[in-house]
């Protein structure tokens, strides 16, 4: 299959954004200890994702808080309650057949049943160096969608009165894509900051999702490029 180059597409559409502070908001997905810490977490993503999500994640979002853009993390956390009933990988049929046939998504990790980010666990915990007491956090997720049965629309809409999302956080092929895509069919300016975001499934994953998002449903740029716009209003 031939791959088509979009590249100057993609350009023309980053062109032609203009970001101002006061309509935005930045969106962390999933944005947890669980994927970015190997002394806690079981789905880590690839030492070089982490260790470059974590660094431009730190520098982005103090950067949308000197802008006075408020911070959002949406993120996992399931009450012993919900695992006890057999509440696992968010109900999604295709995750809990790989799990009882031992497939592993990640080839760089081995498949084992997990947790699943119980409430107060620390693989639930969004990394300390990422948070600051001014955050709203939104610990409803249940599924890949950020906005399913939880309180982020009413958050962005009546709250913050936001038009424009800035998204990060983990995975990029599901949970960011998936959320990326509610943004846009709500009405917002989605925007994923592509080296804050990474997918344990490996780069080639995190790759055919920045390119399928660029091309159709949202604008895809790194950290600093929006920093910049968001600076010049």
């Amino acid at each position: 299959m031939e791959i088509v180059d979009r590249s100057s597409f993609k350009k023309t559409m980053n062109d032609a954004l203009r970001l101002d502070p006061s309509e935005t908001v930045a969106l962390t997905v999933d944005m947890q200890r669980e994927y970015l810490d190997p002394t806690v977490g079981q789905c880590v993503v690839e030492d070089d994702a982490a260790e470059r999500v974590l660094t431009c994640s730190k520098t982005f979002l103090d950067g949308c808080r000197s802008l006075g853009i408020p911070v959002i993390h949406a993120y996992v956390t399931r009450r012993q309650e919900e695992l006890d009933a057999g509440i696992h990988t968010g109900g999604l049929a295709y995750n809990i057949i790989g799990r009882d046939i031992e497939a592993s998504q990640a080839p760089h990790l081995p498949s084992r049943t997990r947790g699943d980010r119980v409430v107060g666990s620390p693989e639930s915990q969004v990394p300390a160096d990422l948070v600051e007491p001014s955050d709203v956090h939104v610990t409803t997720k249940k599924s890949l969608d950020s906005f399913s049965g939880t309180d982020l629309e009413f958050l962005l809409h009546r709250t913050y009165r936001a038009k424009n999302v800035l998204l990060s956080g983990v995975n990029t092929d599901t949970c960011v894509y998936s959320t990326t895509f509610t943004a846009a069919n709500l009405g917002y300016t989605p925007v994923v900051v592509s080296d804050c975001v990474a997918s344990m499934r490996g780069n080639d994953s995190h790759e055919m999702a920045l390119e399928l998002m660029a091309r159709s449903i949202a604008w895809v740029m790194p950290s600093d490029q929006i920093l910049e716009l968001l600076a010049s209003g």
